[in-house]
Parts: structure tokens; C-alpha cells; sequence
């Protein structure tokens, strides 16, 4: 009886799964380098030629008061359960107040007439405008994001003008703007190094799963390794491939 012996090595299977994928991207090598360039340089020229240029500016708000105008009594506010202490949070409800006018389409509507922006709506200047409490402070940072760096900067001084307005209308006076608009220089997007190392690799990922599906999906047998690996059969023998050239110059007896 004869004693079959398999190799229960794990590292000596991974060894051998190893080898027959590096074996794989090896032949596949052209396909993956071009397939992967081919994505890096779609990617490169779509952040630079399609993509528009986006550029921000930022100005800074702060409330100096921000318990103005709110009566409340300090021994109704919650205790924090380890020191006991009152918490105030009132001045944090106070500054989503103030946050949520610079969201408000009254002050949309002031901005724009302020510009003659006859071409935008509300929505789309609400759009542009991202307003935002530094933590833990009581400053609002107003972010403007525009195409054109000179629309940008003329609505964030524009909206930080017509806000003081607006609270001055509504007897809130603690508002300053402590840092104005700047013209931007640089676009904030599209970040074209970025996109195209993403695209590099996202390339290289995309092309090596191809060439394991076509792997994958290649049936056939060439090499003895296929055949005793699909069908578990010893090779006879092996049939030598002809070159063409060789098989032409001993059919006519040698070359011209």
C-alpha cells in the first residue's frame, strides 16, 4: 500500500500562494502599468482642465457679550454631577442664536441686493457661506467658497457687514468683526496632487483585481504546474513549441 503523504505546512501554502500571485502580476505586468497610468493620467487631466478652481475666504465674528439679552436665574441651571457646580450653558444657546442668523434668508437677502447678485438665489448664497463656533470660545468663523476669488471676498465682507446690521436692528450690539476677508490667492480645491496620487493608487488596485478575475476566469491548461494542480494527473510528456521561422527553413531545405 502506498504511503501518501500531504504537506499540512501552512507557511509552506502560503509560500506557494504567494509565489503563484507574484507569478500572476508578473505576466500580467503590461496591462497593470498601463492601466493604472492611463487612470492617474485621466484623473490629472480632469483636475486640471475640467475641474473648476474653487477659492475661500474666511472672516471672524465675536460675540463679546454672549449672555446679552437673556434673563435667566443661575440657581435654575443644571449641577454638574461631580463638582456640583451650576452649569452655565446659556451663553452656548446664545451663540446658536447668533449662528443662526448668519443662516437666515433675511440676511441671504441683504448680501445679495447689498452685491446686485441678480444671478443667485438664496439657496445658492446659503450654499457658498459655511458659519461655524470655534469650540470652547465665542467666536463664529464665516467661511465663503466661490469660483472666482473676488466674488468670494466681496460676499464675506459683505455678509459680515450686513450681520452687523442686521444685529444692530435687532438691539444686539456685542458683534465685532475682529478679522475681515482677505483675497485669496490659491484654490482650496481641486487639490490636484492629491487627486492624482488617489487615482494611482486606486489604479493599481482597479487593474491588479482585473487581472485576478481574467486569471480567474482562464480555464486553461499551459504549463505542467496547471495540470497537476486542476487535475491532480501526472505529465508524459511535453510537445516543444516550432518557431516559425525554423519550421519555414526546414521545409525548404534551409534559408534563401
Amino acid at each position: 500500500m502506498n504511503d501518501v503523504r500531504h504537506s499540512s505546512d501552512p507557511a509552506e501554502e502560503i509560500e506557494i500562494d504567494l509565489r503563484q500571485l507574484l507569478k500572476i502580476m508578473r505576466k500580467w505586468s503590461k496591462l497593470i502599468i498601463i492601466l493604472t497610468l492611463l487612470i492617474t493620467l485621466a484623473s490629472g487631466l480632469i483636475s486640471f482642465y475640467v475641474l473648476k478652481p474653487v477659492y475661500q475666504t474666511t472672516t471672524l465674528l465675536m460675540v463679546t457679550v454672549a449672555s446679552e439679552k437673556l434673563e435667566f436665574n443661575p440657581e435654575q441651571m443644571p449641577q454638574d454631577p461631580n463638582t456640583g457646580v451650576n452649569r452655565n450653558i446659556m451663553p452656548v444657546l446664545t451663540m446658536n442664536t447668533y449662528l443662526g442668523q448668519l443662516k437666515s434668508e433675511a440676511l441671504m437677502k441683504r448680501v445679495i441686493n447689498r452685491l446686485n447678485l441678480t444671478d443667485q438665489t438664496i439657496v445658492s448664497m446659503s450654499k457658498m457661506i459655511d458659519a461655524s463656533i470655534i469650540k470652547d470660545s465665542n467666536l463664529i468663523e464665516v467661511k465663503v467658497h466661490h469660483n472666482d476669488p473676488n466674488r468670494a471676498f466681496d460676499i464675506a465682507n459683505a455678509v459680515s457687514n450686513e450681520y452687523l446690521g442686521l444685529m444692530r436692528e435687532f438691539m444686539f450690539s456685542s458683534v465685532v468683526v475682529i478679522s475681515p476677508a482677505n483675497l485669496p490667492i490659491e484654490p482650496v480645491k481641486p487639490n490636484k496632487t492629491l487627486n492624482i496620487a488617489i487615482a494611482f493608487v486606486l489604479g493599481l488596485m482597479l487593474s491588479s483585481l482585473l487581472v485576478f478575475l481574467l486569471e480567474y476566469l482562464d480555464n486553461t491548461l499551459k504549463t505542467v504546474g496547471d495540470v497537476n494542480r486542476e487535475l491532480g494527473l501526472p505529465v508524459l510528456g511535453l510537445i516543444p513549441v516550432q518557431n516559425r521561422r525554423n519550421t519555414r527553413q526546414s521545409r525548404y531545405g534551409g534559408s534563401q
